[in-house]
């Protein structure tokens, strides 16, 4: 019985790992094949599905460029409801475009600080400075992204690989690496 027990388990164990396999190789596959005007509308059909499809519209007035220059706030805003404005590691939002990507817009998280702002004392007497003990650093999440690719056996048609991207978030404040 132990010996049949045995066997019965590594199938089992098999036939696991052959579904994750599976299912790993699904999330880079080519999803079809669309014309020039079909391509925005099955992109977004395709995120829908896969559950990975947040509003699409995104107000660009609201965000700063990505790479534009950033500065470090001299102090908190402890009175703003916005979490990144009274963090330790402060951040601002800004838009990273991809063209043939899908969404080719995504807002991301830049941390303002190289270290940390720390707060010395309370209310009106207390003392803001930035710590370079401490590290503010990108909080990252996982997003499915589509990425456009022409069709082998359709020329003028497109078709899209999926791609997971890590994008980041917010920003947290850490100890310094000390080697």
């Amino acid at each position: 019985m132990s010996g049949l027990f045995k066997i019965m388990q590594t199938l089992l164990l098999l036939g696991l790992f052959i579904a994750k396999l599976t299912l790993a190789s699904e999330a880079h596959k080519h999803k079809g094949c669309f014309s020039a005007e079909e391509l925005e509308d099955g992109a977004l059909k395709i995120l829908r599905r896969n559950r990975y499809l947040k509003d699409g519209h995104i107000d660009e007035t609201q965000y700063h460029k990505l790479g534009t220059k950033k500065t470090c706030p001299a102090v908190l805003h402890s009175q703003s409801v916005d979490y990144n404005n009274r963090s330790v590691s402060p951040w601002r939002y800004s838009i990273d475009s991809k063209e043939g990507r899908f969404p080719e817009k995504i807002v991301v998280a830049e941390c303002l600080c190289t270290g940390c702002i720390i707060v010395k004392g309370h209310g009106h007497h207390g003392a803001e400075y930035e710590d370079y003990g401490y590290n503010s650093v990108p909080v990252v999440q996982s997003q499915m992204v589509l990425m456009k690719t022409d069709c082998t056996n359709n020329p003028g048609k497109y078709s899209f690989t999926s791609q997971f991207i890590k994008v980041p978030i917010a920003c947290t404040c850490v100890k310094a690496r000390t080697y």
